[in-house]
């Protein structure tokens, strides 16, 4: 499922920029991590790069159910449903590589994360209803939101040190919700339909 989310949030980016940039032949997003020891940036150049960067379980909307009534009438517990949070960087990799191609430069990755930003301040909630292709990329995908996250400037610097190369204009979301329920039933029972209530009289 974070596979399939992430996959759907790239593609909407990609149809987003193809738009506003008016090459619809053109993907310059991808789904990938951002550097790998010793080959540095991995993201293709002249394009924006998606990576996962952090994954944290929603505990406030943590769903306690563990118990539902099937076709048959019968009760079936199971463990609760986690939700999870992801955290996307969303990377620029313009690098000005090529002096005489105008969209290799720094300039052009600011413009397109700008573009980004715009899509996610006009639309920062998925569902099956507004965005049909969520359902096709996972049917129990039933909701995506995608908030804009801050963060210091010792976390920005603590992170590219970890990722070893050099900082790439970039943005962070906080992806929510990811909900995950794997149906294996511990138990099953027979509901209690009716508490009867016996109750004895002596005789006189």
């Amino acid at each position: 499922m974070i596979h399939t989310s992430l996959s759907f949030i790239t593609n909407e980016l990609n149809e987003y920029l193809k738009l506003r940039t008016g090459t619809p032949a053109v993907d310059r997003v991808f789904l990938t991590s951002v550097a790998t020891e010793g080959a540095g940036v991995v993201i293709p150049d002249k394009s924006v790069g998606v990576s996962l960067i952090n994954i944290e379980e929603d505990r406030v909307y943590k769903d306690q159910k563990t118990t539902i009534i099937n076709n048959h009438g019968h009760v079936e517990h199971l463990n609760p449903e986690i939700k999870l949070n992801l955290y996307i960087l969303i990377s620029a990799n313009f690098q000005n590589n090529d002096q005489n191609d105008s969209s290799d430069d720094y300039v052009e990755g600011l413009k397109q994360l700008s573009f980004i930003i715009s899509f996610f301040q006009a639309k920062n909630v998925f569902t099956p209803e507004n965005s049909p292709k969520l359902a096709d990329y996972d049917p129990n995908l039933k909701k995506l939101v995608v908030e804009l996250y801050s963060y210091s400037f010792e976390q920005l610097y603590n992170f590219w040190s970890v990722v070893g190369t050099k900082y790439l204009p970039s943005v962070l979301y906080k992806v929510r919700m990811i909900t995950f329920q794997e149906r294996e039933f511990f138990d099953t029972s027979i509901p209690i339909e009716k508490i009867g209530i016996k109750s004895k009289t002596k005789k006189r």
